[in-house]
């Protein structure tokens, strides 16, 4: 008997319920005002609504559309997250690839010495260079006087040798120059490079500067 009972029971649950039963209702707040209907009116569906079963509980929340300048507002905020997403994809980028050259500050502090060494190095041999040029010009232009203090005209020879000393005097003042600001060059470079190392020391790959500030 009890078994029946429970089998009577299972199978009254698995019935459809009546069609009043399983009715929708449209909860709308119109100026302050609920209202409660069985279908949505196109007029009302902007301003939103809850869907309610037979029972008043609700089922559903449709949100009330957007104006103008809310749409406008979301779509800047979602173009700023993906602009910001891809900042951060591209900082990793460039952090990992960092790391992998220089996974200490003191990895970059010992590739900028050997970079600053060989720059140096060029340096003093232009600096040698341009001593040399400057003794050759002078005894050339001294030997030129010479030649002038007795009346004579300084030959062409003579003054080919002038204007070819003076010319490499003044190559070698500008690889001294470009040398020295690629020097410069190295020194500013590393030192920021080694400030971003320091960072991904304490922080992710892809962290933004400004999250940084923001600490």
């Amino acid at each position: 008997m009890l078994r029946l009972l429970f089998c009577l029971t299972l199978m009254s649950s698995l019935l459809p319920l009546p069609a009043s039963a399983a009715k929708q209702l449209y909860r709308f707040n119109v100026d302050g005002r609920v209202i409660v209907i069985d279908n949505v009116p196109a007029d009302l569906a902007p301003l939103g609504y809850e869907v309610l079963n037979s029972q008043g509980l609700v089922l559903k929340v449709v949100p009330r559309e957007l104006t103008d300048a809310e749409i406008a507002e979301r779509d800047r905020r979602v173009a700023e997250q993906k602009a910001r997403e891809q900042r951060i994809a591209k900082q990793r980028e460039a952090d990992n690839a960092l790391l992998r050259l220089y996974a200490t500050p003191e990895d970059a502090d010992r590739a900028l010495k050997r970079k600053t060494d060989d720059v140096q190095a060029h340096i003093e041999l232009q600096q040698r260079r341009k001593a040399d040029m400057q003794e050759k010009l002078q005894r050339a232009q001294q030997q030129a006087a010479n030649v002038e203090r007795q009346g004579r005209e300084v030959g062409p020879e003579l003054r080919a040798d002038i204007a070819l000393i003076t010319n490499g005097l003044e190559d070698a003042k500008q690889k001294i120059a470009q040398r020295q600001e690629e020097k410069a060059r190295l020194q500013q470079e590393f030192a920021t490079l080694r400030q971003r190392i320091e960072i991904l020391q304490e922080h992710p790959p892809g962290t933004l500067p400004e999250e940084i500030a923001a600490e």
